[in-house]
């Protein structure tokens, strides 16, 4: 059975899966009980996308009204690093941050990279990662979908490294990870 992280947990938590999977709502309830958390939305409004403005307005009702909110930030280490270490801090989606940064070459990308996993090292804070499964999918046909699955997989492999748990949820069951599997060396 599941059961809400500890109040005093600090440290990484990454959670995968696809698409209506139940990532979103297994990040949630993990750190249901912390006192203060800050929930970082990073995807753009999509005004004329009428599908994802519904999916966002169903992540915004379940949020709880205590939690604060910080959408699409232009630059998301300093918003973690805005954060007071009694807080935790829950990231949805890293899909929203890669787009953010589809824009940058190869060099910028790997030093905005390096930073992100960096500032996500804070071992004073809890911080929950949610991030999309893409590359169980298609091939992207588009130069600009192939460069978003390779940084965002590349990323998301990155970032589960450095986790001190890992979740997958796949269609409405939660499995962690870390008991049923080991890192790749």
């Amino acid at each position: 059975m599941i059961t809400p992280i500890a109040h005093n947990y600090k440290g990484l938590i990454s959670i995968t899966g696809p698409t209506k999977s139940g990532k979103s709502k297994l990040a949630e309830f993990l750190i249901s009980e912390q006192e203060l958390v800050t929930y970082i939305a990073t995807s753009k409004p999509r005004p004329n996308d009428s599908d994802w403005q519904v999916r966002i307005d169903i992540h915004r009702k379940r949020r709880p009204d205590s939690w604060t909110l910080i959408e699409h930030p232009k630059d998301i280490c300093q918003a973690i690093e805005s954060i007071e270490g009694n807080e935790s801090i829950l990231i949805d989606s890293l899909g929203g941050l890669v787009e953010q940064h589809l824009i940058k070459d190869d060099d910028q990308w790997n030093n905005f990279q390096m930073k992100f996993l960096n500032c996500l090292s804070e071992d004073n804070l809890c911080i929950v990662v949610v991030s999309e499964e893409v590359g169980w999918g298609i091939v992207p046909a588009t130069p600009i979908g192939h460069l978003f699955r390779e940084r965002h997989s590349t990323l998301t492999s990155l970032i589960s490294r450095q986790s001190k748990k890992r979740w997958l949820a796949i269609n409405g069951t939660a499995i962690d990870l870390d008991k049923f599997g080991d890192l790749i060396p």
